[in-house]
């Protein structure tokens, strides 16, 4: 049995050797989940809703050690692990536990020609999914998902990124613990080859978070058999400064979304553009700040910024550190490994011809920013929709309604104004792409349909009402010519549809409009 060796990023102190699991044993882990399945879609959907109140306070019991955990295993700031992750699950178990039911009742659909008879959507669950997450935010990804599909009355065959999957077994312990039934959610550890068995056994559908390359694999796999797909994928996420922006209000924006979580986020701001005018303050303050910022293992619950996660996304920022320094790029912080390459320094780069480099242009992942700067707005628009990617944007600027207007014409999923990356935790709000980022939603209303069939019910408003339509069989020249005369009635001119009344209709007009006999 092959066995995974889970790491503490910071320290590469071995936390324990897991095994993985049999993929022999896909088809039986589906067939289990099917059966729990049946029986939990029948529980009404506020009841299951009120065991997210359940999961909310074990949650809550459980908050320190899930932090030390998260800590320990991602790499990630204490803080970070607590507030961005355990918090915000939180909050996604309280907001669909009072609104999932209200989103998941029959919708009525207003009917227009056929007055006589009613229409509504109704929601039903999707089965047995599998849900498939990164190593970045490995509790809160996770979390939303599964709160939504359990919400939605589905089982959840959930395979955790190897590199975290200690986490993942604690999501599923939580579950229980907070007395759903067992087989509801089943974590599977392994990597690739696991999940690609996952897509293989026909799941009712796959929600995946990771790399633009493996989520093109999960579609080209899940296409063999249908399987619908719900991909967040990368980002390149720009912020622009405009030349009015408060620049210690900005460059603190700026700080916290592009290094929080060590930027290892796919919400992360990867490139600024700030406005030429401002450009040498904007980057002397946050090159002061960033320098204030502590680096170093979360073991003592006293750093800003932790280690970096996964092992082989070193490559990429060495590649890419290499092209700018070759290429005579401006280093204005970072730029290097620590001597045990556990941590890289957090960098801000710019330069003439940053905008032709693989750092601006590529998915960096990291603690590193680049900086570029526009004369004008439409410059600044061009800059940050030359992407293929579309996840989120930012502006920054005193005038919240041009801010607004710019944010029309950006080419993201969700783009804040004055605000950067949180979003992303924000159970009301849809969260998800465009482009190469994706496609789908998670969170809010949006978010929770993905998790559900939508079926289509129509019917008569009464009993009385249930009559022979007369398109039906066998079909008369009458009936052509009424359908006929009817078309006219949809001519934009009220002159040309008044005309179109048959002399019967007009014959009929006239005598209700008769004076009475005295």
């Amino acid at each position: 049995m092959e066995t995974l060796s889970v790491r503490n990023p910071a320290t590469g102190e071995v936390l324990r050797e897991l095994a993985q699991t049999d993929s022999r044993e896909i088809r039986s882990l589906y067939e289990r989940a099917s059966e729990v399945q049946k029986k939990w879609a029948l529980v009404p959907v506020k009841e299951r809703a009120r065991k997210l109140l359940d999961l909310r306070e074990t949650l809550i019991n459980r908050i320190d050690d899930l932090s030390e955990l998260i800590s320990n295993e991602n790499g990630k700031p204490r803080f970070e692990a607590m507030t961005n992750e355990i918090f915000a699950s939180i909050e996604l178990c309280t907001y669909f536990a009072a609104q999932g039911p209200k989103i998941l009742r029959n919708e009525s659909i207003p009917m227009g020609l056929m007055k006589h008879r009613s229409s509504y959507l109704n929601y039903w669950p999707l089965g047995v999914i599998t849900v498939i997450t990164p190593w970045n935010y490995p509790f809160l990804l996770p979390m939303g998902e599964l709160v939504m599909g359990v919400l939605a009355g589905n089982a959840i065959l959930f395979k955790p990124s190897e590199i975290t999957p200690l986490i993942g077994i604690k999501i599923q312990e939580l579950f229980e613990e907070a007395g759903f039934p067992k087989g509801l959610i089943t974590t599977v550890i392994g990597d690739g080859k696991i999940g690609a068995t996952l897509i293989e056994h026909k799941p009712a559908k796959v929600f995946f978070t990771g790399s633009v390359a493996t989520g093109k694999k999960i579609m080209k796999a899940a296409s063999d058999n249908l399987t619908p797909v719900n991909l967040e994928l990368g980002g390149k996420d720009p912020m622009i400064v405009l030349a009015d922006a408060d620049l210690d209000f900005a460059t603190s924006a700026a700080l916290w979304g592009a290094f929080s979580n060590s930027g290892q986020i796919c919400a992360s701001i990867e490139r600024i553009i700030v406005h030429e005018s401002i450009a040498e303050e904007f980057k002397a303050g946050l090159q002061a700040k960033l320098a204030t910022l502590r680096q170093g293992s979360s073991r003592e619950g006293n750093n800003d910024l932790g280690a970096i996660t996964f092992e082989k996304q070193k490559d990429v920022y060495e590649s890419q550190i290499k092209q700018a320094k070759d290429r005579g790029a401006e280093f204005l912080s970072g730029g290097s490994f620590s001597a045990d390459r556990c941590f890289l320094r957090p960098t801000i780069v710019a330069g003439k011809n940053i905008e032709e480099l693989d750092i601006y242009n590529e998915e960096t992942f990291g603690p590193v920013v680049a900086i570029t700067t526009f004369k004008s707005v439409d410059e600044a628009v061009e800059k940050a929709n030359r992407s293929k990617y579309g996840l989120l944007a930012s502006v920054i600027t005193r005038n919240i309604s041009h801010g607004e207007a710019i944010a029309k014409r950006l080419e993201a999923g969700t783009v804040t104004i004055n605000e950067v990356v949180y979003t992303a935790g924000l159970p009301e709000t849809p969260w998800g792409g465009v482009k190469e980022t994706g496609f789908g939603r998670k969170h809010s209303a949006r978010g929770l349909y993905e998790f559900v069939n939508t079926r289509h019910i129509h019917k008569p408003k009464s009993s009385l009402f249930v009559f022979k339509s007369f398109w039906w069989f066998p079909y008369t020249p009458f009936q052509y010519a009424t359908f006929r005369q009817f078309v006219e009635f949809y001519r934009n001119s009220w002159f040309l549809r008044i005309r179109a009344f048959p002399p019967w209709a007009w014959n009929l007009l006239h005598f209700l409009k008769r004076e009475p006999r005295i």
